[in-house]
């Protein structure tokens, strides 16, 4: 059953005045007075959706993790390689980009990108897997944390300067430190 439109609309005001809030502060530094006061709604509106400010913010990283999500997940069923999933993150990342530098930023939540970059850790080992059948799991493992940890950091200093690079060269950069990495690892 599709939410009323008031319910829609006090959602999406209570979305905006977080994010407004969280540009100048951290979310553990926002209130639900300040969230209402920037909402203009009162403090039963904000109770009658979420529990806190948190809550709120977890709402928020969840609608944007489901689309990635679903981008990979499609990508995976027409068999589309993993780094083509790459392009894909920056994309909707640069057509988030305000939610993102939001998200992604020290006011957020610390390991969200993190989180986010992990949606492609069983795929990526299930092809590592294949190519390097010598390779045990834990060393695959390692070997991913290693490449999505270098990835999130390279996304977030992509968008911490303001995304000048198109979503797609800053996916060929990961990808061309990811091939190098994994060809003096395949040695």
């Amino acid at each position: 059953m599709q939410e009323d439109r008031r319910i829609q609309y006090s959602k999406m005001v209570l979305r905006e005045s977080l994010l407004a809030l969280m540009k100048e502060r951290p979310i553990n530094k926002i209130t639900v007075t300040d969230l209402c006061r920037q909402a203009n709604l009162n403090r039963n509106t904000f109770y009658m959706h979420y529990h806190s400010p948190v809550h709120l913010l977890s709402s928020i990283e969840e609608s944007f993790f489901a689309v990635i999500k679903e981008l990979i997940e499609r990508s995976i069923r027409d068999d589309v390689h993993v780094k083509s999933s790459f392009v894909e993150i920056c994309e909707h990342i640069a057509d988030n980009s305000d939610l993102c530098t939001i998200l992604f930023s020290d006011h957020g939540n610390g390991d969200y990108l993190e989180r986010v970059i992990y949606i492609l850790h069983d795929r990526s080992i299930e092809v590592w897997r294949e190519q390097m059948p010598h390779m045990d799991v834990n060393t695959l493992e390692s070997y991913y944390s290693f490449i999505s940890s270098g990835s999130a950091a390279v996304i977030k200093n992509w968008i911490k300067h303001g995304m000048k690079e198109t979503p797609r060269e800053i996916a060929r950069f990961i990808e061309k430190v990811s091939r190098s990495v994994e060809q003096s690892f395949m040695q």
